[in-house]
């Protein structure tokens, strides 16, 4: 059965797109969270007006993740942090104080969530990606020493 997406769903598709599933799988999943609408002439029209919105919505989000990801180039970070006599942090450096950093070093205003990292335990050199779109992506070096 066809069916018009209200949300993006991983796997299956964006907002505003048609897609064919199963009419369990719609019955079950899309329609009680909201995620799709039965895909009748009423809502196809509406989907194909919308889907022209959303595609100029993502080419203004692609042209402002490239700016963002000029400004990321090259990028180094340096934090300092209390260590203890054998080289370990007291404690570790989280996603928070790296996006702290990065707003700090470059003036942008980034969220954890496009921060992709293990929690920086050690002094030294760290790579960090910025994740802002998919295949968008760029490396940070992050450059722990002691306080």
């Amino acid at each position: 059965m066809q069916v018009v997406l209200n949300k993006d769903v991983a796997k299956l598709g964006h907002r505003g797109d048609v897609v064919k599933v199963r009419e369990g799988f719609f019955r079950n999943f899309l329609l009680p969270r909201g995620l799709a609408l039965i895909g009748d002439a009423c809502n196809l029209k509406v989907a194909a007006v919308r889907k022209e919105k959303i595609v100029a919505q993502r080419k203004v989000t692609l042209e402002n993740s490239k700016d963002i990801l000029s400004k990321l180039k090259g990028l180094k970070i340096l934090m300092k942090s209390k260590i203890s006599s054998k080289g370990k942090l007291f404690g570790a450096i989280a996603e928070d104080q790296v996006v702290a950093a990065i707003n700090e070093a470059t003036g942008l205003k980034l969220d954890r969530g496009f921060i992709k990292m293990t929690h920086i335990k050690t002094t030294g050199s760290h790579d960090v990606i910025v994740h802002i779109a998919p295949e968008m992506e760029e490396k940070v070096k992050v450059t722990v020493k002691a306080a």
